[in-house]
C-alpha cells in the first residue's frame, strides 16, 4: 500500500538539506481562486513557521505566534486519515496541512544545514533532535514512530545530501497536491517509441465461451505476524492491533479475531482461510500475486523480518497451490526501509540487492532462467507462458514518489521503461498478447506523473497486444482506464483490492475469466466476507461469498471502449456509480455507513478515468456530466457559503494590508485566519 505520508514529508525535507536555498516559484495560473489563496497562504505560513522555529532552536523560547500556528495546525488535520490515505485522496484541509508542513520542514532543515549546525561530528544526532522536535510541533505521530522513521531512513538521506545535484525548490512540488505543485522541467522524461499509436478507441472484445480460462489475483496481503487478538485496535500509531489494551480501556477498542476495520493488518489465520477457500472452490490456471506482503509498521521494520515474511507467504502459496504457476511482482513494502529501491548504481551498503536475490530464490521455481538477470538488477522480469502469450512484471517503485533514489538520479528509471518498450516490441513481432503486472497503478497520486506519462505512451502504442494490466496498492477493488494523449481509451488496469482490511475494508480476492485466444478479461468475480459478522463468530470460518460479478452489475463490454461507455453511464446515473463505490470498498460496514455524497461521487468517477494524476481531461468531462445529473441544491448552498468565506478573506486581507509584508505577495497574507482558510478549503472541496 501507500507509504505513510509523514515519512514522505520528512524524507523530502531531509533530501533538501545541502541542496541550496529554497525559493518557491509563482503559484501556477491553473489553480482555482480558492486553491490560489490556499497556495499563497501555505507559502506565507511556512515562511513564518520556519523563521520563528529557527529562533526557537537557538533561544529555546517559542513566540506566541509560533505557538498559535502550531496549535491551529495540530488540530486542523485528520490524524488517522493522513496516515491511511494517499495524499491525493486527502480532503482539502488535510492537503493544506501536508503542504505547509512540508515547506516549513524544508526551510528549517535547509537553513540549519546552510548555517553549518548540521555539518559537524554530531550531524546525525542533531538532525534527529531537529526531526523529533518538528514531529512534536506538527503533531505528526508518537515520538517512537518518528524516531524509528528517522533511524531507518537517515543513512540514505545522508548519502543523497552529499551526492545529489537536485534543485531544492522542486520537491514539495512533486506532491500530488495542487496547491503545492510547481513546474519541474528537470524531472521530465521522454522515451523514443517505435511504431504508430492507435487512432481510435480499443473496442475489441471476444465473446465468452466454455473454454474461458479462470485465474486468481491476490494482492496486498500485509501479513502481520505480531497481530494480537483483543489488542488495542484504536492506537495512536499508524498501525495497531499489536499492543495490549490499557487497563480499564473500553472493550470496543479490542482487535477482532479475523482482523479489524481500523488501522490493522492481516493475522495468519485469515491468510489460511482465504487460501483454503480458493483451493476448495475454484479451479484456477495460474495466480497473479501483485505485491505487499509485509505490514504497515514502516517505522520498525527489519531486513530479516521482511525476508522471513516473504519466505513464509511464498511457502503457503506453494503449499495450497502446489501445481499452479504463480507470477508475482514487488510491492513498496517489500524492502527495508519501506519504499526504498535502487539499482546497481546505488552503494552496496544502501542497496536492496539482498531483496532481489531473495525474491529470485523464491520466484525461480516459477520463472525461466533468463529472468534472473532483470530480477537481480531491478526486480522485474518477463515470462513467455505460451507461444502466443507473455507476462511482463514491472517494479513500479520507479514511479513511487517515496522511493528516495528518484531524487538522487531520476534518469535511472528510464532503463526499466526502455526494457518494457523493447519487450513489448519483441512480443508484437512474435505475435504474442501480453498481461502487465505492476503493484502501483499509474493513475495513483503517489506515482510520479512524468513516469506515468511515458508509461501511458508505451501502453497506448502497444494497446493492440496489451490485453490487461493488473495492479494492487490502493486496497480498493477498482479499475483505471488508460487513455491516449488524443483521448482514445486504450487499456484497462484491473485492481485486485486487498487481503488486508487496512483500512475500513473487508478482505477480498479476485477471479478473472479470460478468453483463451487474446487472454482478455471478459468477466471478473470478487469474493469477500463481512468482517463484523466474522468477528462475532471467532470459532467459525468466515462466510466467504461472491460479492458481485462485473458483467452482471455493470456491463458485458469489458473492452477499453466499453469501459469508457460505462463511465458515461455512471456519470448519467449516479446510483450506478454509488454501486461501484460500494463494491470498491468491498461493502464494508464503515464505508456503507459513511455514504457517498456528490463530492465523493465526483472523486470516484475521476479516479476511474485517471491514468496520470496530472492529466485529468477525461475526468473533467465525466465530472461535468455527473454535475448535471445530481441535485444542484447542495451545490448552490455550498456556493453561497463559499462566497461568504471568500468575502471574509477579502476583509481580513484589507484589515491587514498595512502589515509589514515586505512588498506584498505571499507574506502579505500571513494574518489571514487559518480557521477561515480551513473552512474555505472544506467548502471548496465539495465543488471540485
Amino acid at each position: 500500500m501507500k507509504l505513510i505520508w509523514s515519512t514522505a514529508l520528512w524524507g523530502i525535507a531531509l533530501l533538501l538539506v545541502g541542496c541550496g536555498a529554497f525559493s518557491l516559484p509563482n503559484v501556477p495560473d491553473t489553480l482555482s481562486k480558492e486553491e490560489r489563496l490556499a497556495a499563497l497562504q501555505s507559502v506565507s505560513l511556512a515562511e513564518e513557521i520556519s523563521r520563528d522555529y529557527l529562533k526557537y532552536q537557538s533561544t529555546g523560547i517559542q513566540t506566541d505566534r509560533l505557538k498559535e500556528i502550531g496549535q491551529d495546525l495540530r488540530h486542523s488535520h485528520s490524524r488517522k486519515a493522513i496516515f491511511t490515505e494517499s495524499m491525493a485522496d486527502l480532503n482539502a484541509a488535510d492537503q493544506f496541512f501536508v503542504c505547509t508542513m512540508c515547506r516549513s520542514t524544508i526551510n528549517v532543515f535547509v537553513r540549519t544545514f546552510t548555517e553549518g549546525e548540521l555539518s559537524g561530528p554530531q550531524r546525525e544526532a542533531e538532525a534527529k533532535k531537529l526531526s523529533l522536535g518538528l514531529c512534536d510541533y506538527f503533531g505528526i505521530s508518537t515520538q517512537e514512530v518518528c524516531a524509528g522513521l528517522f533511524d531507518l531512513n537517515w543513512p540514505i538521506f545522508d548519502f543523497i545530501f552529499n551526492e545529489t545535484a537536485a534543485d531544492s525548490q522542486s520537491f514539495c512540488g512533486m506532491l500530488p497536491i495542487a496547491i503545492c505543485q510547481v513546474k519541474q522541467d528537470e524531472y521530465n522524461l521522454t522515451m523514443t517509441i517505435q511504431g504508430d499509436s492507435p487512432t481510435e478507441h480499443n473496442s475489441e472484445i471476444p465473446a465468452r465461451s466454455s473454454d474461458d480460462l479462470l485465474i486468481l489475483q491476490i494482492t496486498d496481503i500485509h501479513y502481520d505476524p505480531e497481530y494480537a487478538i483483543g489488542s488495542n485496535a484504536d492506537c495512536d500509531e499508524p498501525m495497531c492491533c499489536r499492543n495490549a489494551l490499557a487497563s480499564g480501556a473500553d472493550s470496543s477498542s479490542a482487535a477482532g479475531y479475523w482482523s479489524d476495520y481500523r488501522s490493522c493488518d492481516t493475522p495468519i489465520h485469515l491468510i489460511h482461510s482465504a487460501f483454503q477457500h480458493v483451493k476448495d472452490n475454484h479451479k484456477i490456471e495460474w495466480i497473479y500475486h501483485t505485491g505487499d506482503v509485509p505490514p504497515h509498521n514502516v517505522w520498525s521494520t527489519t531486513k530479516q523480518g521482511n525476508l522471513d515474511m516473504l519466505t513464509e507467504i511464498d511457502g503457503l502459496l506453494a503449499e495450497y497451490f502446489p501445481n499452479t504457476p504463480i507470477y508475482p511482482c514487488l510491492g513498496n513494502h517489500e524492502p527495508h526501509p519501506t519504499n526504498v529501491f535502487g539499482n546497481d548504481e546505488i552503494p552496496t551498503a544502501l542497496s536492496v540487492k539482498w531483496l532481489y536475490e531473495h525474491v529470485w530464490s523464491l520466484w525461480s521455481k516459477w520463472l525461466p532462467a533468463e529472468a534472473e538477470t532483470t530480477v537481480l538488477r531491478g526486480g522485474y522480469y518477463t515470462v513467455s507462458i505460451s507461444q502466443d502469450f507473455r507476462v511482463i512484471a514491472l517494479n513500479s517503485m520507479d514511479c513511487y514518489l517515496y522511493n528516495w533514489w528518484l531524487y538522487y538520479n531520476a534518469t535511472l528509471i528510464q532503463e526499466q521503461l526502455q526494457w518494457f518498450h523493447d519487450t513489448l516490441l519483441l512480443a508484437e513481432q512474435s505475435g504474442q498478447v501480453v498481461h502487465v503486472l505492476t503493484h502501483i497503478p499509474a493513475g495513483d497520486g503517489d506515482c510520479w506523473s512524468s513516469w506515468s506519462k511515458e508509461y501511458n505512451r508505451i501502453l497506448t502504442r502497444f494497446s493492440g497486444i496489451v490485453t490487461g494490466v493488473f495492479s494492487g496498492h490502493t486496497h480498493k477493488d477498482e479499475m483505471n482506464l488508460h487513455y491516449s494523449e488524443e483521448g482514445y481509451a486504450t487499456v484497462v488496469n484491473w485492481n485486485g483490492g486487498s487481503l488486508t482490511t487496512y483500512s475500513d475494508t473487508n478482505p477480498n480476492y479476485r477471479l478473472y475469466e479470460l478468453d483463451p485466444k487474446r487472454r482478455q478479461v471478459v468477466e471478473h468475480h470478487t469474493y469477500t466476507f463481512n468482517l463484523t459478522a466474522a468477528n462475532e463468530k471467532p470459532d467459525e470460518q468466515p462466510e466467504w461469498y461472491l460479492e458481485y460479478e462485473f458483467t452482471k452489475e455493470f456491463t458485458e463490454d469489458t473492452s477499453p471502449a466499453g469501459i469508457d461507455k460505462l463511465l458515461v453511464q455512471m456519470a448519467e446515473k449516479p446510483d450506478l456509480l454509488r454501486k461501484f463505490r460500494q463494491y470498491k470498498f468491498t461493502s464494508s460496514d464503515p464505508k456503507i455507513a459513511e455514504g457517498c455524497d456528490d463530492a465523493c461521487l465526483s472523486k470516484t468517477i475521476c479516479r476511474i478515468a485517471t491514468s496520470n494524476y496530472q492529466e485529468r481531461t477525461r475526468c473533467k468531462e465525466l465530472q461535468a456530466i455527473l454535475a448535471e445529473s445530481v441535485s444542484t441544491s447542495e451545490i448552490l448552498l455550498v456556493n453561497t457559503h463559499l462566497d461568504g468565506i471568500f468575502y471574509k478573506f477579502q476583509l481580513e486581507k484589507e484589515d491587514n494590508k498595512d502589515d509589514d509584508d515586505q512588498g506584498g505577495g505571499a507574506s502579505g497574507l500571513k494574518a489571514i485566519s487559518l480557521a477561515s482558510l480551513l473552512a474555505l478549503l472544506t467548502a471548496s472541496a465539495i465543488l471540485h
